[in-house]
């Protein structure tokens, strides 16, 4: 007999390769897995936590809600809180409190401070600073209530066994608080946000995988991403077995995750040397060369840490770092934008405005795609696929993405710098993040149907479906 209630749970950088990899010592999703209860689950384009996050709340593909940004654990500066205020009144539990349905959501990612619903909502702030909110306060205890809401706290590798010891403990206490709040009242849908195994894996991936290159040779905190997993595993056990009989319970992930890319594609270079932008300056290229360089050294003696912390005394540090300054005030005809960050995905832009007609710009970005799709590292193609941004999704905010997006196997990451006249390079930075976010997710639950959902853009609808 269908289930009149729903829990959803969403663990943020779940991976389902990792689970298939550990399947005999994470028994419990290896047997959900066995039984059909367990499946692989794509993200959104690109496979990032904010537009991943507003497509299972909305429904909306991200060409139509727009928000496309990325956590960026490695600017040199604040973070930009973008405008998430297409999430209230468009979520599944904003449907389903106006049909009369009583709802608890606890610790949603981006949705923030708490609005009126027909229940209870406990959130937190979306970056660093900020209260926790709450629609009912006079129910919740605040004062002792664990950290929520998106932390972006960026430990060194001497602090690295503290901040797992303390996520791992924080990630229980949300687990215990939920459970606490859960108790209170009679709820027909339940959410549950958990963000700490993105934290997690993306600051310990090297320690657990032997063959990174920047794996300790020590073997601490080998086991950290498994023990976490079996934590989580823990913890959806418990959620299934005291309250599957009466609830549906789902539970995804908005994207995996797995060892960050290891080496750059220079597409600015790519651009220059296919003619489609001009060369920079002599000045430009000698920055670019002796950042480069730099790095390289650092990354060769595993310092980069402690090297980068000294350059972000400077200022123009952060823009060499990341390269803003080589086209400062260029005009832009074709140039690739900040788009992902240092990973798989990447975009071109191609101002329209600069062509005599239709086809000259369709003929260039046609020219740009082909060209992509034939970059080759050692006679290896590094491209997944190369499309134009219409063809990946459709909605009124498409003009959000780049004119080219691509997709590169995963070992590789952009970079808009310059080094010389190579196409190629190294990931410095990945001794500092070394986990990346991949594109399969995961989806389990005690429902069979699970298996059947596919993508992070299924998920608002088969949520609201379980209701009907």
């Amino acid at each position: 007999m269908d289930k009149k209630k729903t829990i959803m749970v969403i663990l943020d950088g779940f991976d389902y390769s990792f689970i298939d990899r550990n399947q005999n010592q994470l028994t419990y999703f290896s047997d959900l897995k066995r039984k059909g209860f367990l499946a692989p689950l794509e993200s959104v384009v690109p496979a990032d936590s904010i537009p991943s996050w507003m497509t299972i709340y909305t429904g909306m593909n991200p060409a139509e809600h727009g928000v496309l940004e990325s956590i960026d654990y490695l600017d040199f500066k604040k973070k930009n809180h973008g405008d998430y205020s297409v999430i209230q009144g468009h979520s599944f539990w904003d449907f389903l409190s106006r049909k009369g349905k009583k709802v608890y959501v606890f610790n949603p990612f981006m949705a923030y401070p708490a609005w009126d619903i027909n229940g209870l909502m406990i959130c937190g702030p979306v970056f660093e600073g900020g209260e926790i909110s709450t629609n009912r306060p006079e129910l919740v205890d605040i004062k002792n209530m664990p950290s929520i809401g998106g932390m972006v706290d960026h430990p060194s590798d001497k602090d690295m066994e503290n901040f797992y010891k303390d996520t791992m403990e924080l990630s229980q206490k949300q687990f215990d608080v939920f459970h606490r709040y859960f108790k209170t009242d009679d709820y027909d849908f339940v959410f549950l946000g958990i963000t700490t195994p993105d934290r997690m894996q993306h600051f310990l991936w090297r320690y657990t995988d032997s063959g990174d290159r920047t794996h300790p040779k020590d073997g601490r905190l080998k086991d950290s991403i498994l023990n976490m997993y079996k934590l989580m595993e823990k913890n959806v056990k418990r959620i299934i077995d005291d309250y599957g009989d009466e609830y549906n319970v789902v539970v995804i992930s908005d994207h995996g995750h797995g060892r960050r890319c290891e080496k750059t594609f220079y597409i600015n270079q790519w651009l220059i040397q296919n003619g489609f932008i001009k060369d920079k300056s002599k000045k430009k290229r000698m920055v670019e060369f002796a950042k480069n360089s730099t790095f390289k050294l650092l990354a060769d003696l595993h310092m980069v840490e402690n090297g980068t912390k000294f350059f972000k005394q400077f200022a123009f540090a952060h823009k060499v770092k990341n390269a803003y300054y080589v086209f400062e005030g260029s005009i832009k005809k074709i140039y690739a934008p900040k788009f992902d960050g240092c990973n798989p995905f990447g975009g071109i832009m191609v101002d329209k405005s600069f062509f005599d007609s239709e086809e000259d710009y369709e003929r260039t970005r046609q020219q740009i795609i082909d060209g992509l799709m034939n970059v080759k590292d050692h006679d290896e193609n590094i491209m997944i696929w190369v499309k134009r941004r219409e063809d990946i999704y459709s909605g009124d905010k498409v003009a959000n993405y780049p004119d080219i997006v691509y997709r590169m196997k995963p070992a590789y990451g952009v970079d808009r710098g310059l080094f010389g006249n190579k196409l190629f390079g190294i990931n410095a930075m990945h001794e500092v993040l070394s986990g990346g976010h991949q594109f399969i997710g995961v989806i389990m639950g005690n429902r069979q149907d699970v298996s059947s959902v596919n993508s992070v853009l299924n998920i608002h609808k088969y949520i609201l479906g379980l209701f009907q």
